[in-house]
């Protein structure tokens, strides 16, 4: 079998039909199914279970549609070591970037990037840690970003950022904003979390890592929030508290961008690490590789502390 085969069977298995998958390859129907006929009968197997409104993979199809991504992802992988080798400074890099974090660190990143390798190019994507985590086991992800609470898979790469810390926000006109006085260190003053027990929050999406580091935050403190809102957006969450509607907790890096909210340290001193991740066995070709220690170059705004504007 030879790497087009590979991509038929994949674009069958995918879209679940042979006319379907056709379209995607922009060959015939009747070609397609012929290679299909043609394929299985070198193998001896049946790849798929046929009716007559689907196409079903066969266990012995995964076998095959396994071995055919690895076989595809080397070839590619090859061809990319040669490029390399020829010039470097040809080619895409598929990047995710997380949150507002992300895209003003790559904002930070890119003219300087630019400047050495002009005719790079990104692909540019936005997913949830997991769905990185997925792509970049299926190689569909070159460099990943992601604030995480630990580092869960051994398969992956990590590479370290910052270490950023969580701040409450308090609307100005609110009645807790009154405890918003000057310290002695500096910083920004400490709220019991258990004296907003009764007040709406908007937070990140349940199940984000957000919540990973915030929650056991509220468990410590002995209540439940009540979350009026739930967003995928920090800037919504900040507009909500400035708006006087409800509280809210964000990341440092993001709350001093408001300084008309009072925020304030909690005890637990929740964080979370700001991360460029890759697979172990898909590393940065040398464009990436000067893309990432840009990015720990330039990532210190994430972990910087911001001063306290006072009233």
């Amino acid at each position: 079998m030879n790497t087009r085969q590979f991509r038929y069977i994949l674009a069958i298995a995918e879209c679940g039909s042979i006319s379907r998958a056709a379209e995607q390859l922009y060959i015939s129907q009747s070609g397609l199914n012929q290679q299909l006929i043609r394929i299985e009968k070198e193998l001896g197997v049946s790849i798929f279970e046929r009716d007559t409104h689907h196409l079903k993979i066969t266990e012995a199809g995964e076998i095959v549609a396994a071995y055919a991504r690895e076989s595809i992802f080397q070839e590619e992988r090859m061809r990319t070591q040669l490029q390399d080798l020829r010039d470097s400074s040809v080619g895409e890099i598929r990047l995710n970037l997380a949150m507002e974090q992300g895209t003003q660190l790559f904002c930070a990143v890119f003219p300087e990037f630019h400047r050495k390798y002009p005719r790079i190019s990104f692909k540019l994507e936005d997913h949830k840690v997991y769905d990185q985590y997925d792509m970049l086991l299926q190689k569909k992800l070159d460099i990943g970003m992601a604030m995480i609470t630990k580092r869960e898979l051994p398969e992956l790469e990590y590479v370290h950022l910052a270490r950023e810390r969580f701040l409450l926000g308090v609307p100005a006109g609110h009645p807790l904003a009154g405890m918003y006085q000057p310290t002695e260190d500096g910083d920004y003053p400490e709220m019991d979390l258990y004296l907003c027990r009764d007040e709406p929050f908007s937070l990140m999406f349940s199940g984000s890592t957000m919540r990973q580091a915030v929650d056991p935050c509220f468990r410590e403190a002995g209540f439940q929030p009540q979350v009026m809102f739930e967003s995928r957006m920090n800037h919504v969450a900040a507009l909500m508290v400035r708006g006087g509607v409800c509280l809210t907790i964000l990341p440092e890096s993001q709350a001093r961008l408001y300084d008309d909210i009072r925020w304030f340290r909690l005890a637990s001193d929740p964080f979370w690490e700001s991360c460029l991740m890759y697979h172990h066995e898909n590393p940065p070709r040398k464009s990436g590789r000067y893309f990432i220690d840009l990015a720990v170059s330039k990532a210190g705004f994430l972990s910087a502390r911001s001063k306290p504007v006072w009233p």
